[in-house]
């Protein structure tokens, strides 16, 4: 899923739900980064 408020242009893989964040983490044994913030 590409970035939910910006074009990183593919940088990374975007998730917006936690669980499907954390199950995609754990299959390739990966860290999850979580990205704050507020709507502008």
């Amino acid at each position: 899923m590409a970035h939910p408020h910006f074009d990183d242009r593919g940088t990374l893989t975007w998730h917006t739900k936690w669980h499907d964040a954390l199950a995609a983490a754990q299959a390739e044994n990966k860290l999850v980064l979580i990205e704050m913030g507020r709507r502008l």
